[in-house]
Order: structure tokens, then C-alpha cells, then sequence
């Protein structure tokens, strides 16, 4: 037959396509991705889920790249979440890095890094200490002098407590004679609420990623004193602290990961893709114009760098101490005795003009709100002392169990082991909805 050459010559070619084409629909297997930038809009993370969402688009790695922003205790509510709703989805990110991992140690996370996929540490970031354009410091040298002459007074605008920005901050303090317990540093949730707290006027200086500010550095809405890089960035052009006699610097490194549960394919092609993607000109582009070291790392290396990392930040964080101002828990507490006891005040009016209206004698007991509800508002009071004297040494569970059954007793229950049952399912569902949904860790029993 004459047509056989043309039909296996034909078939030939369709199988040589097919091979050479292989490579790339496997390369492309990954379709929809959806990257979670657990953080405000504005901040670093976000800025890096964002650059990474146009490098992959412009090009087209992907066919489509979603970012979602889940902020919170320095990355941890995102990270819990990523964990919990997002194992074994091969097509979802997650943006961490350091401040994350200085995160995890201050909150006592349960979950961690460890929870999800290791894939590549993508940038540095060197950190940037701003003022506004009408600010009186023109100088690092005019800051550290009225922050020497008065820390309180200088207020320090960044993220998350713990993170990057607060120990540049905490670093200078160590390196100017100023005890870092005395620094005014105010956490922000994201790289925007500080642009706008420094922009507003409402911090003295604010500290941030270099990526952050560089645009209203630019315009010349804020003034750059300082940068953490250990030698000069010509296109960064802001001295470095080093180059004005004090002794700082700092990277912030950020990098991405994937949901637990995904198969040992789908991770390289998770790492394929970004592997191009850092290797595109639109990255290398994005790099240069956020002023980003390119510190591209994969595989066993980048799990041996966060296992080494997590090791060294768990130990300064161990080494520090305890925060100034401890735990929010006590003014949570207050707040609520503040509600409870104008509630039994309440309960006390209820009563005299219940009694008014039907005609009868206002007992002593009842005649006035104050002395009415005396032995109510005596139990609130101890209810609220057990309930912080209790938190740190029995945990959360034990102390909000007595906390509850002292509360019902003072609104006139006499039903004891009904109240301490309703009391510890009650303060059970809460820690599991805290700690397991929101990733927040709550004080937990020494033998806990």
C-alpha cells in the first residue's frame, strides 16, 4: 500500500510531539493556584504573594493565581488555618518566614512549620527605620538622641510582636544604652496599617521592609534614616546603620510552602514551578525593583535551614523571657467583670421595681442596687482574682471552669455540679475553637 510510509511517517511525528510535549504539560500539571499571604494587605508577605502572583501570570506558569490574605499573631492564625482546611491540595501556598518562625516560638503554636511542606526560601529583605517628611529627626543621629533622652516618648510603628521589625528595633535599643524593655513598640497587623500609623503621623518612626516603603520614599512623603543591610545597597541609597557608628544589621529572609498531605510528585511540580519562576526576567525584574536579595533555595537544603532557624529563634525567644506586659488575658478579664457587675447591678433594679409594681415592701436587700447585690458583687470580684491567679499556674481549662461556677453562683445559682459541668464543656469548646481553629495558644496546666 503507497499511503503506509505517509501514515507511519505521520504517526512518527505524532509520537515524537507527544514526547517533546510531555515535559511541559507535566510542568504545567499545576492549574489553579491559590497562595495565602497570612498577613493585612500591604505587608511583606503580601507583597511577596502578589510579586509571585505576577511573575507566574506574566509567565503563564499557571493559568490562574489567586492571593487571600489571613492575618494575624505574626502569621500563626494563617498558618493554622492554611494546615487545617488546605491538606493534601496540591494547589495551595503558603508565604512564611522568619517572622512566622519568631511567631510560632512567642505563641507557643501548636501548629508549626513542621505541619506543612517545605519548598523554597525565595527573597531577603533588608529592614528600614522611616520617618514622616514633616518629622523633626532629619538624621538617625536626631532619633537616637531623643530616644535616648526619653525611650517612652519615641513610638515605634512595625508587625507582628516578636517579628523582624520589633527586634531591629529591640537591637538598637541593646546597641544605644537604652534597655529594650523600655521601647514603645506598637504591632501593626500588616505592612499597610503601619504605612498609615507613619504616614498619619500617629508613630515617631516606623520600621519595615525596605519593598514597604520605597514608594513613598520616593515621593518623598517619608524620609529613610537607616538601613539593616551590613554594607552599603547603591540602589537602595540610604546609609546603613553600620555607616553611622552603630553596630546593626539584619535579614529578613521569606520563603513559600504547601499544604501537608501532598504526594512526593505534586511537591516537584510545586518546586518546578517555582524553580522557573525565580529563573524568569519578570522575577529577576521584581528582585531589583523591590530592592530583594535573591536568596533562592530548595529541597533537603531549605528543610535543614528552617529546622536550623526554628532551633535559633526558639532559643532567643527562650533566652528573652517574658514580654513586657504579659499576656492580654487580665484585661479580656476585667473587661468582663466590668459587664458582670453591671449585671448584677441591673438584676438589683430589676428586682426593687418588680416588687414596686406589684405593690409590695422593698426588702432592705433589694432597696438599692449597690448594697442589694453586696455579696454578688463580692463573688465577682473573687470570680475575677481566681480567674488571673489561676491562669497561669492551672491553665486556661481549671481556671475558667471555677471562673464560671463562681460567676453562676453570684447570679443567684444554687446548682453547684451543674455549673462546674456546664463550666468546663463550656471552657473546653472554647480551647479547642482557640487553639485548634485559630492557632491561639491559651495557658496550659504545668502538668498539661
Amino acid at each position: 500500500m503507497k499511503f503506509q510510509p505517509a501514515v507511519l511517517a505521520l504517526a512518527f511525528a505524532f509520537v515524537v510531539s507527544f514526547h517533546a510535549a510531555a515535559p511541559a504539560l507535566a510542568q504545567d500539571a499545576v492549574r489553579d493556584l491559590t497562595i495565602v499571604a497570612p498577613a493585612a494587605p500591604g505587608g511583606g508577605w503580601d507583597q511577596l504573594a502578589r510579586a509571585m502572583q505576577q511573575a507566574l501570570r506574566s509567565g503563564s506558569l499557571t493559568r490562574s493565581v489567586q492571593v487571600v490574605n489571613a492575618a494575624g499573631a505574626a502569621g500563626t492564625i494563617g498558618l493554622a488555618r492554611f494546615v487545617n482546611s488546605e491538606a493534601g491540595n496540591p494547589d495551595a501556598l503558603l508565604v512564611t518566614g522568619l517572622v512566622m518562625v519568631s511567631g510560632i516560638a512567642m505563641n507557643r503554636s501548636p501548629v508549626t512549620l513542621a505541619d506543612v511542606t517545605p519548598l523554597a526560601r525565595l527573597i531577603g529583605e533588608y529592614e528600614v527605620v522611616v520617618v514622616p517628611a514633616s518629622s523633626p529627626f532629619r538624621s538617625l543621629s536626631d532619633l537616637v538622641a531623643a530616644f535616648r533622652a526619653n525611650p517612652g516618648a519615641i513610638s515605634w510603628g512595625g508587625g507582628s510582636a516578636g517579628g523582624t521589625d520589633e527586634i531591629l528595633v529591640r537591637l538598637l535599643a541593646q546597641r544605644v544604652g537604652i534597655e529594650p524593655t523600655a521601647v514603645n513598640y506598637i504591632a501593626y497587623s500588616g505592612g499597610g496599617q503601619v504605612l498609615a500609623s507613619v504616614l498619619g503621623g500617629h508613630v515617631s518612626a516606623a520600621v519595615s521592609g525596605l519593598g514597604e516603603f520605597s514608594a513613598h520614599i520616593e515621593s518623598g512623603e517619608l524620609r529613610a534614616l537607616a538601613i539593616s543591610a551590613p554594607a552599603p545597597v547603591a540602589a537602595a541609597g540610604i546609609p546603613t546603620f553600620i555607616e553611622q557608628r552603630i553596630d546593626v544589621s539584619l535579614l529578613n529572609w521569606r520563603a513559600v510552602v504547601a499544604a501537608p498531605g501532598i504526594s512526593r510528585t505534586e511537591r516537584r511540580e510545586l518546586e518546578d514551578l517555582l524553580r522557573r519562576m525565580a529563573a524568569s526576567a519578570g522575577w529577576k525584574l521584581t528582585l531589583q525593583r523591590n530592592g530583594w536579595a535573591d536568596l533562592y533555595m530548595e529541597g533537603a537544603a531549605f528543610e535543614r535551614f528552617l529546622t536550623d532557624e526554628t532551633a535559633r529563634v526558639a532559643a532567643l525567644v527562650a533566652s528573652s523571657g517574658p514580654r513586657k506586659g504579659g499576656s492580654g488575658y487580665p484585661t479580656f478579664v476585667l473587661l468582663g467583670g466590668l459587664v458582670a457587675t453591671l449585671a448584677v447591678i441591673a438584676r438589683g433594679i430589676r428586682e426593687r421595681r418588680t416588687l414596686l409594681r406589684a405593690g409590695q415592701r422593698v426588702p432592705t436587700s433589694v432597696s438599692a442596687p449597690t448594697s442589694a447585690n453586696a455579696a454578688s458583687l463580692a463573688l465577682m470580684a473573687i470570680a475575677l482574682v481566681v480567674s488571673v491567679v489561676l491562669m497561669n499556674v492551672a491553665g486556661f481549662l481549671l481556671s475558667s471552669t471555677v471562673t464560671f461556677a463562681l460567676a453562676a453562683r453570684a447570679f443567684g445559682s444554687r446548682r453547684i455540679a451543674r455549673d462546674v459541668i456546664a463550666g468546663a464543656v463550656l471552657s473546653a469548646i472554647i480551647y479547642v475553637a482557640f487553639t485548634r481553629g485559630l492557632g491561639v495558644t491559651l495557658p496550659q496546666a504545668p502538668f498539661g
